[in-house]
């Protein structure tokens, strides 16, 4: 539960730049336009794992927040999981071969220097992490009395 709380603004963030990438090639920014559309399954496969997504976060924070009473809600939240692990499967696969290029690419300092927006980016990733170890620590005492289970 930890975790999942932690990765709640870096989630966000990840779907906010996602969805500004989407937002500008869709709306015909030239630069997003030349660098191109991911691949059709890709694309076929983005909604899905951004619902899923959204459903695995939501059904969390529902289930720490109302406990053990809504077995209902926990059923969607392990079928969310599943679908959201078997996209996000693909999707990481998918990117593996890039993104292995990306880092050995831009992993020294004055690569990182050259690429427009590393500094800012960094921060609001760094920023998203610190928001979401704040956010767990704010609701430790909520996961603690979860994991006790319901009181009778």
């Amino acid at each position: 539960m930890l975790i999942g709380i932690v990765l709640i603004p870096p989630v966000l963030l990840k779907l906010a730049s996602t969805g500004y990438r989407f937002a500008r090639y869709y709306l015909g920014s030239r630069p997003y336009r030349e660098k191109g559309a991911p691949l059709l399954p890709l694309r076929l496969l983005a909604p899905i794992l951004v619902i899923a997504t959204a459903v695995v976060f939501v059904t969390g924070v529902l289930l720490l927040l109302l406990g053990h009473g809504s077995d209902s809600l926990k059923q969607i939240h392990k079928v969310s999981f599943i679908v959201w692990g078997a996209c996000f499967g693909v999707h990481f696969l998918a990117h593996l071969p890039k993104m292995l290029r990306s880092l050995r690419s831009d992993w020294t300092t004055a690569a990182r220097r050259r690429i427009p927006g590393a500094g800012p980016r960094a921060s609001l990733l760094a920023g998203s992490l610190l928001s979401g170890i704040v956010l767990a620590v704010l609701f430790l005492s909520s996961v603690s009395d979860w994991r006790r289970g319901p009181r009778f």
